[in-house]
């Protein structure tokens, strides 16, 4: 997606101006590609394995986090070296 100042939403990518925190989106920002994550009922990332993934991760910063229950991985490929703001 091409920048546009707004962070990149962690379910969609999409960086337009939405509700990053409530997006439901079952497509990434072209429309076409399926998301690799959905929300809980709760709002939370969860991967094909029914895991939440960290939310922080998926910020600019990243999370330092090194505990086995921050699930580090991209919200939108699925990667586990980087964020969705790197994807």
């Amino acid at each position: 997606a091409a920048s546009t100042g707004h962070h990149a939403c962690a379910l969609c990518l999409g960086r337009f101006a939405h509700n990053i925190h409530k997006c439901k989106s079952e497509l990434l920002w072209d429309n076409k590609t399926p998301t690799s994550c959905r929300r809980s009922p709760e709002g939370r990332l969860i991967n094909t394995l029914g895991l939440q993934l960290c939310y922080d991760w998926q910020r600019p910063n990243g999370c330092p986090s090194a505990s086995k229950d921050h699930i580090h991985e991209c919200s939108g490929c699925g990667s586990t070296d980087h964020g969705a703001q790197k994807c």
